[in-house]
């Protein structure tokens, strides 16, 4: 039985070996949800713990940590994102990226609040999901297709269209490695820093496809969690400071992060 972790969160983590293709859960306890809040946490703990200093981003032993927080799948605006956690091919080091669309809602409606993959394939593969079902896929016929192509074919592929399937890829430069690439998903959403979709096509992972789960989510404070969402609804619509964010996203940001040095 799955520990009484807070509400929101869906309990378990999905751990798949990519060596020996092995599959499995696992629970964790209300005070680790607490500790290593949201899908920075998490990662940040999961490498941390299994990834020592001289394990390389290539390094089979690396982690790919595909992460929610704990609000992914609730009513509340700008949640149903993820967070990549790897050691990233760009500098070596450890990183956390940030990427919307729908894919943590359909993870978390899946049963899930991670994805931990680490070994290396043998061939290359993607991974499936919906709910309980998670299998390692022959990701062939995938190959040499970019973003959303990706995505095309495999909505074709399993016959589900728009919401129904949410996909992450590394296209064509994770197939090749290219140190900087990133990991796309549900047309046009990129967790882009510090080559994470390299470590992706390293470990031979074409794609992840999560069907949307069936399985519900229960908040600890229902009136709050309104409450909240209305709040941060109002705060971006109405607030100078945050306006832009809501009219333009993050776009905005890019002339200045460049002069900076600082876009991914």
């Amino acid at each position: 039985m799955t520990a009484q972790v807070p509400g929101c969160y869906a309990g378990k983590i999905l751990r798949v070996d990519l060596s020996t293709e092995r599959i499995w859960t696992e629970d964790w306890t209300p005070e680790t949800a607490r500790t290593y809040l949201g899908g920075a946490g998490l990662g940040a703990k999961i490498l941390w713990e299994e990834v020592p200093p001289e394990v390389t981003w290539d390094h089979p032993e690396n982690r790919l940590i595909l992460a929610t927080g704990p609000l992914a799948g609730m009513p509340v605006w700008g949640t149903g994102g993820l967070t990549v956690v790897t050691r990233g091919a760009m500098t070596g080091g450890g990183t956390n990226t940030q990427a919307n669309g729908f894919f943590g809602a359909n993870l978390k409606f899946s049963g899930y609040d991670a994805i931990v993959l680490q070994g290396q394939a043998s061939r290359w593969v993607y991974l499936y999901i919906h709910d309980d079902e998670v299998e390692l896929r022959d990701a062939t016929d995938l190959l040499g297709k970019d973003t959303w192509e990706t995505q095309d074919a495999l909505q074709e592929m399993l016959g589900m269209s728009g919401h129904q399937l949410s996909v992450y890829t590394s296209g064509v430069a994770g197939e090749n490695q290219v140190r900087f690439a990133a990991i796309h998903g549900d047309y046009g959403h990129v967790a882009s820093k510090n080559g994470c979709g390299a470590v992706l096509g390293n470990k031979k992972v074409k794609a992840v496809a999560i069907v949307r789960g069936s399985k519900s989510l229960k908040a600890a404070d229902n009136r709050g969690l309104f409450q909240a969402a209305d709040d941060i609804s109002h705060d971006l619509q109405h607030d100078p400071s945050t306006r832009s964010l809501y009219e333009y996203g993050t776009l905005p940001g890019v002339s200045g992060l460049s002069r900076l040095g600082a876009l991914p």
